[in-house]
């Protein structure tokens, strides 16, 4: 009875030694670590052609930033009701090719639609309201 009594008592001194402010593993945004260029693959069902690139990377907690086509941008994301956020997005304004153009809006217009994040074998989606993706990505 006695080592019984102590691995319980044990169990409960362990119980609440937990880290203050650790954010919980369940947190989509952790999907989105700061070492991993995501390559964006397809934009609302629509596949990136070849030789454009769009990336997703998390530069910081809170931010994430990347080529979107032709230019470079960033832009603040957060998790606000279990649903993503993504802040208007800031960057370069240069001028590409028709074809590059036509992704890169195409992008620009897409990611603030976005309101989940999920990883579905080793392709990061971000999707819609509905659970739908919006973007492909892979690493």
């Amino acid at each position: 009875m006695r080592p019984i009594l102590m691995t319980f008592c044990a169990a409960l001194a362990l119980a609440g030694c937990k880290e203050e402010g650790a954010k919980p593993t369940t947190d989509p945004l952790n999907l989105l670590d700061h070492a991993v260029e995501w390559h964006v693959t397809e934009i609302d069902g629509t596949a990136v052609p070849a030789g454009v690139e769009v990336t997703i990377e998390a530069p910081e907690p809170g931010r994430i930033a990347g080529r979107s086509g032709c230019n470079r941008f960033s832009a603040p994301v957060e998790m606000r009701e279990n649903l993503l956020h993504v802040g208007g997005l800031a960057g370069t304004r240069m001028m590409c090719d028709p074809a590059t153009m036509v992704v890169e809006r195409a992008f620009h217009s897409t990611i603030g639609r976005a309101k989940g994040l999920r990883l579905s074998g080793e392709v990061l989606e971000f999707t819609d309201m509905e659970n739908q993706p919006l973007l492909r990505a892979h690493k």
